[in-house]
């Protein structure tokens, strides 16, 4: 009887991740091999036809995609997209019933750029893998002893009839939460509260996990995947003219979905805790136009904003297919929050010299971007920094532009960010 007490008055994931108690895996879902054909000028719902597993706790998903793309054409312009090509999947979401939406994006291009400098495999920058590069160096430099590379070339960057793209590989990450170095725990109004062990300071957590076990947990990712010929550069990999003749426009996409977490235990001790902030990666439109300054919000959701981007994306500029509007047109970015308080203030190469010291590489085409979360100094990944839009109104981003852009201009804002939510 006195072990049993013992063992009760152990905290909630007081054991979590000691050797032999927590039991990590690493598999694919129930949903796989999900084959998909495209059409010529429509999207296309992605249709499993179930959901997602409903045991044991996640700290992500990732989907696996095999594209194939054929075009023959005889008249008119095809033209690789810069967001080639992951946003063949558009409006991708993951939505917790009754809770949040981990995931709410335009494109899947969204996705892949917040996956980039924000990995949930490693602390790596991603910006050598599969879909953006060959492979890196072979092994030891010996190509003898190197793997073969099991990844697709490089996406076709010129599309000369006839088109061939032949189950090229692309996989985006879902994330159910977040791995922080030092996660400050804070009620909605910033108050710092004590961690497990009463004291008030930063733990490494990971925040929050997915507890997947119950009838509530009927969770399916939702997209539509683009037309083999997109109306502009950010619908879709590739983009066409008006005038194109196909005599051959067919595609098809196979999708597999993988889990990455712990399996549940009946010993709450060993579980991963849950916290009052769950992670969310969300992106919004918002119109433009031909103006030489904007201001951008920063409010898709409210929380503890980790990081924050523009992409300004103008179809009335760069030919029938649109265009991502020339960083080189930006001659002021900043981001202001409160009584015009500026984070950050920059110009481009500013911008550009901070995030490639937190990353390793250039934002894609046409995208301001800031990181709230990787401390500058070591690289660890805090909400130390974040700005609380719950007890901080007005965070922008502020634009200014030497050449306007074109009446039909628009601007996509992603958010990564800890929304406040009551725990389940």
């Amino acid at each position: 009887m006195p072990n049993q007490q013992n063992v009760n008055n152990i905290p909630v994931g007081a054991l979590y991740g000691l050797p032999g108690i927590s039991q990590f895996y690493d598999t694919y879902d129930q949903i796989t091999n999900v084959n998909t054909t495209l059409q010529a000028a429509a999207q296309t719902p992605w249709q499993p036809g179930t959901y997602l597993q409903q045991t044991d706790v996640v700290f992500w998903w990732e989907t696996e995609h095999f594209i194939t793309e054929n075009f023959t054409y005889s008249a008119g312009s095809i033209v690789t997209s810069a967001g080639a090509p992951a946003s063949i999947l558009q409006n991708p979401q993951l939505k917790m019933q009754g809770q949040y939406s981990p995931v709410n994006c335009t494109t899947g291009q969204d996705l892949l750029f917040f996956q980039l400098y924000r990995p949930m495999r490693g602390r790596g920058q991603r910006n050598t893998q599969e879909m953006n590069g060959a492979d890196p160096a072979v092994y030891g430099f010996n190509t003898l002893e190197g793997q073969a590379n099991e990844c697709a070339a490089l996406w076709p960057q010129t599309l000369a009839s006839p088109v061939a793209i032949t189950s090229y590989p692309l996989t985006l990450e879902w994330p159910g939460g977040i791995y922080l170095d030092e996660y400050w725990d804070l009620a909605p109004d910033g108050t710092i509260l004590p961690n497990a062990q009463g004291k008030v300071a930063p733990m490494r957590a990971f925040v929050s996990p997915q507890y997947m076990a119950g009838g509530d947990r009927v969770v399916v990712p939702k997209w539509s995947f683009a037309a083999l010929g997109a109306a502009n550069v950010d619908q879709g990999p590739i983009a066409v003219s008006s005038a194109l003749t196909a005599t051959v426009e067919t595609g098809s996409v196979l999708t597999s979905v993988r889990r990455v977490g712990v399996y549940a235990t009946q010993n709450p001790a060993a579980m991963p805790p849950v916290f009052n902030w769950q992670y969310s990666r969300l992106s919004q439109q918002y119109p433009v136009g031909a103006v030489t300054q904007v201001n951008l919000p920063v409010s898709i959701e409210y929380g503890q904003v980790l990081s924050c981007w523009a992409r300004i994306v103008d179809p009335g500029n760069g030919g029938q297919q649109g265009e991502f509007w020339p960083i080189a047109n930006v001659t002021a970015c900043g981001l202001y929050y409160g009584t015009n308080l500026p984070r950050f203030q920059d110009d481009v190469p500013t911008m550009q010299k901070r995030f490639m010291t937190q990353h390793g590489f250039l934002p894609p085409q046409g995208t301001v971007v800031w990181d709230l979360a990787c401390e500058k100094q070591n690289g660890v990944l805090t909400n130390a920094r974040a700005i609380n839009t719950l007890t901080n109104a007005n965070v922008k981003i502020n634009l200014q532009f030497s050449t306007p852009p074109s009446a039909q201009a628009y601007a996509v804002v992603g958010v990564e960010l800890l929304v406040p939510v009551a725990t389940q």
